[in-house]
C-alpha cells in the first residue's frame, strides 16, 4: 500500500490500543522492504501528534483503503460562488474530514463536518490537495483531489453617465460597475473638483464652460479604470429685480415688520436705504427687513436699493411709500412676539422662507431639540448647558425670545421600574420623580434642584417656562396630578425668587382635555402655579388637516377658563401644525394650511402661537418653502394692524383688518401647482389684492378670484 493511504496520525480524533497493533504488520513490511515507500507512513503513524508530517506523495485509494472517497471536483471561476462536497462510502458516520498537503484555492474552505468545499475563488489556477476522512469508528480513508480556477474575464471597470453637463457649483452623482471580481470597490478622482468615495462630484464655481474628468480606478486590478467627462457650464445670472412694489399701512404706536423682496441675481441680498426718509423709528436691515415702532403719521416715501452676491454684484432700486395710521386703540394689534414656532435643530440660522428671507418671528419654544431635563441634567447633580447655551445664543443673535418646556424624567430621578408607554427620548421620561409621592408629598428634591440650576444658569435668558408638556397623554406623564401640581409649585417658587421678570405658562393640554384633565389641575390647586394659560389647540378627532377645525378646540378653551375665571390670562397656543399622514402633502395646500392657521389664531386674540416645528421634514415644515413664504406674508399683513375673528358664510371666510380683509375658500383645493378659485364679491372701496408670494394686484370690476390660499384685499 502507499504511504499516503491513511492520513496522519494526528487527524484521528480516536486512537487506542487495537489500532496501534494493527500497525505491526505494516513495520515488519517496512522493515523487510526499505526500498518501499510505505515506511513513512509507519513512521508517520507511530509519530507524536505534535509533529507535523506531510506526506511523499498525492494522497490516493487503493482496495484496502476501509473508506472510498470523491474522486474529482467540478472547476470554478473567479469571483463565482464554488461548491461541491467530498462524499465517503464505507465506515460508519459521522465522518472528520481535513487536508493532508496541499492547499485549497485561495477564497475556499474544507467543513471538517461535512465535506463541503465553498467560497468564493479570488485567484486563478490548478490547485492540487490531499483529502482524509476518519469515521465514528477511527477507521480511515484519503483521495488526491484538485480544483482548477478560471479567470471568467480580465477586470473591467464602466462609469455611467460616461458624459454629463452639470451647473458651476453643482453636483452630479456616477455608478462604477466593476466586473470579474469579487472586489468591486473603486476610487474616485477627478481633474476638477471634488468627488467622495460615493462617486457624488462637485463641480467647481466657473465663469466659463469648463471641461473636467472623473475616474474610478479598480481596487482588485489598479490598471484597470474607466473615466467620464464633465462639462461644467457657468449660472446664468438673470438680472436682480425687486418685487415688492407696495407695503402694507403701519399702525402709529405698533411695532411693523415686513420683509423686502428681490429675485435674480445671487442670493444673499444685502439691502439698504437709497434715499428718502423713513418714519422715526424705523429702519432698514441689510437682510431686508424693515421694522420698527413709530408715532408719527402721514406718507413716507423712499428708495430702497438691493445689491446681490455676485462678482461683479448686481444691483437694484425700487421706490416704496409707506403709510402710518393712527392708531385707534380699538381690536386686538398683532405683534411680532404672535409669530413664534418650535424648532428641532438649526441648520439654517436665522432661519428663511421660500424666497429666501429671513422668517418673522419673536420667540422660539425649546422641546424635542435635545435639551430636555433629562439631556442637560445627566447625573444627580451633573449638567451640561453646552446644547442650551447654543440655542440661548442663537436665539440672541435672532432677537427672540425663548420658551423653555420642562418634561422628560432622567432614569435615575425615577423608580428602578419603567413604567409603560413613554415616548422618546426614553423609558423612563414619562415617569414621576421618586421622591415625589402620588399624594403630592415629599422633597422633591430631584427636580427642584433641576429647576434651580436651569434658571440660574439661564436667567435673563429664558423669558418663559412651561410647567410640562403634554401631561394629558401618559406617554409625557405618568404621574398623578397631584405630583405635577405639587412639582409645579415648587417650579413657580423657584423661578420667581430667581429671576422675577420670567412668566410661567401652564402645562400644555388640549382642547378635549380642558374639562378633564385641566379642571382637574385646577382643582387640585393648580392655578397659581401659572402667569399664561397654554394650550395645544391642533384639531381633534381626525379634523387637524382642516384649519378651521380650531375654532372648535378654542371652544372648548373657552368654555374652561370661563368656568375656572381664568379668563384674565393671556392664552397660548405653543404647539401646533400639520402632521405627517394627516393628508396634506401638497406644497400650495401646506401653504394655506399655515397662512389659515395663523389668521384663524390672530382673529380670536391669542397672544402667541407657536408652529410646530419649522424646520420639520419636508414637506411639513416650514423652513426655506412655500409654507414659510405664506408665514411671512400673513406676519406682513396682521403685525403692527388689528384684526377681527374670522367669519365664515358658507364656504368662503372672511376676516377683517383695520386696512382690509382677509378671505379664502375652503372648498377649493390645490393640486401639481394649479389651485381652483371661486369668485369672491368684494366690499367697495378695495383697491389692491395681495397673494401669499408677496405679489400685488390692482382690483378692478366687482369680484376677484379666491381659493384655498387666503388673499388679503387692502383698501389703501
Amino acid at each position: 500500500m502507499r504511504s499516503d493511504a491513511l492520513p496522519p496520525a494526528r487527524n484521528y480524533p480516536k486512537y487506542n490500543t487495537t489500532r496501534a497493533l494493527a500497525f505491526v504488520p505494516l513495520l515488519v513490511v517496512a522493515l523487510a522492504l526499505p526500498w518501499f515507500t510505505g515506511c513513512s507512513a509507519a513512521k508517520a503513524a507511530m509519530a507524536s501528534p505534535s509533529q507535523a508530517i506531510q506526506p511523499r506523495t498525492p494522497a490516493t485509494q487503493t482496495p484496502n483503503n476501509p473508506l472510498r472517497l470523491t474522486t474529482s471536483l467540478p472547476s470554478g471561476e473567479i469571483g463565482t460562488p464554488y461548491s461541491a462536497t467530498v462524499t465517503v462510502t464505507g465506515g460508519k458516520a459521522a465522518y472528520d474530514f481535513s487536508l493532508s498537503w496541499g492547499s485549497l484555492p485561495p477564497g475556499l474552505a474544507l467543513s471538517s463536518s461535512s465535506g463541503a468545499i465553498s467560497g468564493t475563488p479570488t485567484q486563478a489556477g490548478t490547485f492540487s490537495f490531499g483529502v482524509h476522512a476518519v469515521d465514528a469508528a477511527g477507521l480511515g480513508g484519503a483521495e488526491s483531489l484538485q480544483i482548477t480556477i478560471s479567470n471568467s474575464g480580465s477586470v473591467a471597470v464602466t462609469l455611467t453617465p460616461a458624459t454629463a453637463t452639470v451647473a458651476s457649483t453643482g453636483t452630479v452623482q456616477f455608478t462604477a460597475t466593476v466586473s470579474n471580481t469579487s472586489n468591486v470597490g473603486v476610487t474616485w478622482t477627478t481633474s476638477l473638483g471634488a468627488i467622495n468615495t460615493s462617486g457624488s462630484y462637485k463641480a467647481p464655481s466657473v465663469n466659463a464652460t469648463t471641461t473636467a474628468t472623473v475616474k474610478a480606478t479598480s481596487v482588485a486590478d489598479s490598471t484597470k479604470s474607466a473615466t467620464a467627462l464633465v462639462t461644467i457650464t457657468p449660472v446664468v445670472q438673470s438680472a436682480l429685480t425687486i418685487t415688492t412694489t407696495g407695503l402694507t399701512a403701519v399702525t402709529s404706536g405698533v411695532n411693523y415688520s415686513a420683509n423686502l423682496k428681490a429675485s435674480g441675481g445671487t442670493v444673499p441680498y444685502s439691502w439698504n436705504l437709497a434715499s428718502g426718509t423713513l418714519p422715526s423709528g424705523m429702519s432698514i436691515s441689510s437682510a431686508g427687513s424693515l421694522s420698527g415702532t413709530t408715532t408719527q403719521t402721514g406718507q413716507f416715501s423712499f428708495t430702497v436699493q438691493v445689491r446681490d452676491s455676485s462678482s461683479p454684484a448686481q444691483t437694484a432700486t425700487g421706490p416704496l411709500t409707506l403709510t402710518v395710521n393712527t392708531s385707534t386703540g380699538n381690536g386686538n394689534g398683532v405683534q411680532q412676539p404672535f409669530f413664534s414656532a418650535g424648532f428641532n435643530g438649526s441648520k439654517v440660522w436665522p432661519p428663511t422662507d421660500g424666497q429666501n428671507q429671513t422668517a418673522t418671528l419673536g420667540g422660539i419654544r425649546l422641546w424635542d431639540d435635545g435639551v430636555k431635563w433629562g439631556d442637560l441634567n445627566t447625573a444627580n447633580g451633573v449638567y451640561n448647558w453646552s446644547g442650551l447655551d447654543n440655542w440661548l445664543d442663537l436665539a440672541a443673535s435672532a432677537n427672540v425670545d425663548v420658551l423653555y418646556t420642562f418634561g422628560d424624567t432622567p432614569q435615575f430621578v425615577a423608580a428602578p421600574t419603567a413604567p409603560s408607554g413613554c415616548l422618546s427620548p426614553g423609558p423612563y421620561s414619562c415617569a414621576a420623580p421618586v421622591d415625589v409621592n402620588a399624594d403630592g408629598t415629599g422633597t422633591d428634591a430631584y427636580f427642584s434642584a433641576f429647576v434651580t440650576a436651569l434658571v440660574t444658569h439661564a436667567a435673563g435668558r429664558i423669558s418663559f417656562y412651561e410647567l410640562w408638556n403634554e401631561p394629558d397623554c401618559t406617554c409625557f406623564w405618568s404621574g398623578t396630578t397631584a405630583q405635577l401640581v405639587r412639582m409645579g409649585k415648587d417650579a413657580a417658587a423657584i423661578i420667581r425668587s430667581l429671576d422675577p421678570n420670567a412668566k410661567i405658562l401652564s402645562p400644555s393640554a388640549h382642547g378635549p382635555t380642558m374639562a378633564t384633565w385641566f379642571d382637574g389641575y385646577i382643582a387640585a390647586g393648580g392655578a397659581p402655579n401659572f402667569d399664561i394659560v397654554n394650550v395645544h389647540m391642533r384639531g381633534q378627532h381626525g379634523t387637524n388637516q382642516i384649519p378651521e377645525s380650531f375654532l372648535t378646540v378654542y371652544g372648548q378653551v373657552i368654555a374652561e377658563t370661563q368656568k375656572r375665571s381664568l379668563t384674565a390670562l393671556p392664552l397660548w397656543d405653543d404647539e401646533h401644525g400639520i402632521l405627517e399622514g394627516q393628508g396634506l402633502t401638497d406644497p400650495d395646500m401646506l401653504a394655506g394650511y399655515v397662512a389659515r392657521s395663523a389668521v384663524l389664531r390672530a382673529g380670536v386674540a391669542l397672544q402667541r402661537q407657536y408652529v410646530y416645528t419649522w424646520d420639520s421634514h419636508a414637506p411639513y415644515g416650514l423652513q426655506g418653502n412655500e409654507s414659510g413664504t405664506a408665514w411671512n406674508q400673513v406676519a406682513t399683513w396682521t403685525i403692527g394692524h388689528t384684526i377681527s375673528a374670522c367669519v365664515a358664510s358658507g364656504t368662503v371666510y372672511t376676516c377683517a383688518l383695520d386696512y382690509g380683509q382677509i378671505v379664502w375658500d375652503t372648498s377649493q383645493s390645490c393640486g401639481n401647482g394649479v389651485c381652483t378659485t371661486s369668485n369672491y364679491t368684494y366690499p367697495g372701496g378695495y383697491v389692491w389684492s395681495y397673494d401669499l408670494d408677496g405679489n400685488r394686484t390692482a382690483l378692478s370690476g366687482k369680484t376677484v378670484p379666491i381659493g384655498y390660499k387666503p388673499i388679503m384685499l387692502e383698501s389703501q
